[in-house]
């Protein structure tokens, strides 16, 4: 009867012992577990998703970190042990438009892509003729700008480089240029000599300058200079001119 109590005593002991074993092992790992520090957190954010924090929080077992990323601000939440990204949704969007999601269900959205200058050219199109275009870059910001002509103005346009947008315009007056300008304009275009100029002003139309010049294998053109914007509008052979006179 004793060794029954007994063994039945050192049965319970060793079941006692076997649930304390495995409870530590279920355990261990989690006491033992380092909690991450809020830089950390914030580098394991910025690893994954390049932007700016602008504010970090901690709860009982995760960090919640607020960014500015190029396509809005973000809530972003990390567990505070492992530094996984448990959800990411975008405080930007419309209410409707809101979804928080998981990191497998997160999708991954483009920065937006610089246009060209052909595209830009293309965009400005209807604003007038194009005299210059350039990409600018001062105090932390870039755009495009164009100088175009209409209506014997002069107009400056500042655009957005990523939408085309028109973010500023600016018109002036444009100024006649002088003969000699129209004459070394047509010199340089032609590769020749000019002798002789005329200052045409059509009614309400543009005016312009038809400069006389002589190649270098002594033919004798007439090249059309806008008076507005410098361009060479044409260049004719006087012995065709004189054809069509006749």
């Amino acid at each position: 009867m004793k060794n029954r109590k007994w063994m039945l005593s050192a049965g319970m002991v060793l079941v006692l012992g076997l649930l304390l074993f495995v409870g530590y092992q279920w355990w261990a790992p989690s006491l033992s577990a380092q909690t991450l520090t809020e830089e950390e957190a914030n580098k394991a954010a910025l690893a994954k998703y390049p932007g700016d924090i602008i504010k970090t929080t901690k709860t009982k077992d995760e960090y919640q970190i607020d960014m500015q990323l190029e396509t809005g601000v973000y809530h972003i939440r990390i567990n505070a042990e492992n530094g996984e990204v448990i959800s990411i949704k975008r405080e930007t969007e419309s209410k409707e438009g809101t979804s928080e999601k998981t990191p497998d269900e997160k999708t991954t959205e483009t920065p937006p892509k610089q246009l060209t200058p052909k595209e830009i050219e293309a965009l400005i199109a209807s604003q007038g003729d194009l005299q210059s275009l350039e990409f600018v870059e001062e105090n932390g910001k870039a755009y495009y700008q164009a100088v175009v002509s209409k209506n014997n103005e002069k107009i400056t346009l500042k655009l957005d480089q990523f939408t085309g947008e028109i973010t500023s315009k600016t018109k002036e007056a444009a100024s006649i240029i002088t003969e000699s300008e129209a004459m070394a304009i047509a010199e340089a275009h032609v590769k020749g000599e000019a002798d002789d100029v005329e200052f045409v002003q059509p009614p309400e139309q543009t005016p312009y300058y038809l400069i006389e010049a002589e190649l270098a294998d002594g033919e004798d053109v007439i090249v059309q200079v806008d008076a507005y914007t410098k361009a060479v509008k044409s260049v004719t052979r006087e012995e065709d001119t004189e054809d069509d006179e006749d």
